[in-house]
């Protein structure tokens, strides 16, 4: 399970940039809509998988609950950018994929965050982990609302 897990969470990395590239979207809708089904389906077909892995995360309840929240946002986000385009809602479309896509990357960030608690404060790697698990979706979510907030302005 871990391997599909990581297989699929690969995809959604490497196709979820190619998505909000603004000169490939507008030269190819074609491509930019394949290329969205496929970030869509990776998200939704790791949805199973992502639960089952937080089953045996490191750092015991605390750190699986996190990981549910994590999987749960990931794809509530993903779905909600997927009606939004159903319903030709561009600009919402675009903020919650812009949250979806940022917490792609909430496993990158995870390891960051655990080297800063756990090297750099002395933090017990358990408990580093715990936090890490947490914060990687508070802090990319917050991320994702400031480029959203930002890029809303700058529409206007």
């Amino acid at each position: 399970m871990i391997r599909v897990h990581i297989i699929l969470a690969i995809i959604a990395l490497l196709t979820g940039p190619l998505g909000i590239i603004k000169r490939l979207r507008l030269k190819s809708l074609t491509f930019h809509r394949w290329n969205g089904r496929i970030y869509v389906s990776s998200i939704l077909l790791n949805f199973i998988p992502g639960l089952y892995v937080s089953f045996f995360a490191t750092g015991g309840w605390p750190s699986t609950i996190g990981f549910l929240i994590l999987n749960t946002l990931w794809l509530i986000t993903t779905i909600f950018g997927y009606i939004y385009i159903k319903r030709k809602d561009v600009l919402r479309h675009s903020q919650w994929i812009i949250r979806s896509f940022f917490l792609s990357f909430a496993n990158m960030i995870i390891y960051i965050i655990v080297a800063i608690t756990h090297n750099g404060l002395d933090l017990s790697y358990g408990l580093s982990y715990t936090i890490a698990v947490w914060l990687c979706w508070i802090f990319n979510l917050a991320i994702a609302e400031i480029v959203i907030r930002k890029n809303t302005y700058d529409i206007k």
